[in-house]
């Protein structure tokens, strides 16, 4: 793995949005697309030797040489995948890319406005696939959108790690209950007789994790939950990690890669006995990028970026709270990679090294 010592700074403006601007160049000349309110980040680099030439398995892409690249790159979508993005951005600017990476996390709607009406950005980051009606907007646009799974994140239940009396691992119909049910002991008169205070995600940065939660858990009905008494709905995940070290009494989900970050003050609840990270947990979410396929043709700093986001993304995730997806799942990705450059040469390398 490239090692790296990193000073980055992100901003959260009233919009709820997240920022980043990532600059790989001296220069302080502004980009036509940063009309997004993306700021400027200041970075400190350690450059170790890459890890280009690592043993694979699988397909194998050609190799990116970040530094003969130029051009400025913006991505936007979800929240969610901020993380991942800032990760690949970074490794990809310690590898030599000398230009500017904007980064935002909206949502993944936005995104995808931004994609594929307004142009705004290269490639869009998601926690679902793209709607028939936002690729008739891309068509539109003349955007030719292609997607790459690259990740797949759990909505992790939890509560505070001062909570002695739930088990770590609850039945689907129990933590029904819990999520709509007043009081502890409404759900098991073993427990307190104390109220439940729930704290779910809100608004941009929510990924969809109540109506994945509500499809697992609450028969695909989120009303219960929405008008449960007690009910708190947050912007930041950071109002329920402090709720965590307050009140033991608290209930909440999250993105596991937070909750990992946050192990001293939560507590997390499997599933009919089957934990988050283990396959077969049922409030999962994959999440993709989306490129224009017509970029990939023509600009060599998407085409260089999108394969050593593919070539890398599965090193990376682990760390940041995610789980790869299948090799069998990347492959494909990067055949369909190979197959959109019109590479036909490297398709063929590339079946000759899996």
């Amino acid at each position: 793995m490239l090692s790296t010592v990193l000073l980055l700074t992100a901003c959260f403006d009233q919009s709820k949005t997240s920022k980043i601007n990532i600059d790989g160049s001296a220069s302080t000349d502004k980009s036509s697309k940063e009309n997004l309110g993306i700021q400027t980040v200041e970075r400190k680099l350690v450059k170790l030797p890459s890890t280009q030439d690592s043993a694979k398995q699988g397909i194998v892409l050609p190799e990116v040489k970040p530094l003969e690249l130029e051009g400025t790159l913006a991505i936007s979508g979800s929240q969610v995948v901020l993380p991942i993005n800032q990760a690949i951005a970074q490794r990809f600017i310690e590898d030599g890319y000398p230009n500017k990476i904007n980064l935002s996390g909206i949502d993944t709607v936005i995104g995808f406005k931004l994609f594929c009406e307004e142009k705004k950005v290269d490639i869009v980051s998601a926690v679902r696939p793209i709607t028939s009606q936002e690729s008739a907007a891309c068509a539109k646009s003349g955007v030719e959108s292609i997607g790459f799974p690259i990740a797949t994140d759990a909505v992790t239940i939890v509560v505070s790690s001062q909570n002695n009396f739930v088990p770590n691992s609850l039945t689907r119909d129990e933590l029904a209950k819990v999520f709509t049910a007043q009081k502890w002991s409404d759900v098991n008169p073993k427990w307190p007789n104390e109220l439940i205070k729930r704290i779910v995600p809100s608004g941009a940065g929510a990924g969809g994790a109540v109506d994945l939660f509500a499809q697992a858990i609450l028969k695909g009905n989120a009303s219960p939950l929405m008008n449960a008494p007690n009910t708190v709905f947050y912007d930041f995940v950071e109002q329920l990690h402090s709720e965590a070290l307050i009140n033991p009494y608290m209930v909440g989900f999250l993105e596991y890669g937070s909750y990992q970050q946050n192990r001293d003050k939560l507590k997390a609840i499997a599933i009919d006995q089957v934990d988050p990270f283990l396959s077969g947990y049922p409030i999962t979410r994959p999440l993709y990028i989306y490129v224009d396929a017509k970029a990939i043709r023509k600009r060599p700093e998407v085409e260089g970026f999108v394969n050593y986001y593919l070539t890398y993304v599965s090193e990376e995730v682990p760390s940041l709270g995610y789980f790869p997806v299948k090799p069998t799942v990347s492959d494909e990705s990067k055949t369909k990679f190979l197959q959109v450059k019109g590479n036909k040469e490297s398709l063929k390398e590339a079946g000759k090294k899996n």
